[in-house]
């Protein structure tokens, strides 16, 4: 004797990364919410650390000294070239935002700005902001404050675009506007904790991941602390 088949329910609706249902395409000119589970992505990304986005070394004092401020932002920035160099085919260079999307030759795969200091960043991140690129225009990792931590296209093209409006790339705000002004889809990725000032440096510390040397710095130089 078979069992009984339970009753078709019908197939649940799939949802697309712009959080609407399947079969309704993203809209240029649009921001879409994106938190998707993704594995690493094989496709190759240019990647620009940008090194005068986060601002001089000073802004990190007060609690801190201005040599464990130094300390502090130097090992920021050896955080976030050490996920950088994780990426397997990978081209890396450093550059200031003045140099942002300036080769024109550039081959297939997207192009990718990464701030010099953001400690937290990992290869998880950095592969979630590739996968995007497939997809959509442009990717923006907004920070808590009116800066960004990432933003990347898929075309060079819109970095020239992009390049021609004046401060466009200077916080989220703008950005957002002028990415929005060429029809660009983009995909946001998650919001990380600024590295904007010495109260800043604790909690950063506490979202590095395992290895940090970001973290092992403000754990020493907080040790010393009377």
């Amino acid at each position: 004797m078979t069992r009984p088949r339970a009753p078709y329910a019908g197939r649940p609706a799939r949802r697309t990364r712009d959080t609407s249902v399947v079969g309704r395409r993203p809209v240029g000119g649009r921001v879409h919410p994106c938190r998707p589970g993704r594995p690493p992505a094989a496709w190759p990304c240019r990647v620009q650390v940008v090194s005068d986005l986060a601002g001089p070394a000073s802004r990190l004092d007060r609690p801190w000294t201005g040599g464990q401020a130094a300390m502090i932002a130097a090992a920021a920035t050896a955080d976030t070239l050490r996920a950088v160099r994780a990426m397997p085919g990978w081209s890396i260079e450093v550059a200031p935002l003045g140099y942002a999307f300036a080769d024109r030759g550039a081959g297939p795969g997207g192009t990718l700005l990464v701030a010099a200091q953001v400690p937290q960043l990992n290869p998880g991140l950095l592969a979630e902001a590739a996968a995007l690129l497939r997809e959509f225009d442009a990717v923006l990792g907004p920070t808590t404050g009116d800066g960004w931590w990432a933003f990347g296209l898929r075309e060079p093209a819109h970095g020239a675009a992009l390049r021609a409006m004046p401060g466009a790339l200077a916080g989220v705000g703008t950005l957002t506007v002028a990415a929005l002004r060429l029809g660009l889809r983009v995909a946001m990725l998650p919001t990380l904790r600024e590295l904007g000032c010495g109260a800043d440096v604790p909690a950063v510390a506490g979202h590095c991941p395992a290895g940090s040397e970001f973290a092992a710095t403000v754990a020493h130089l907080t040790r010393l602390r009377p």
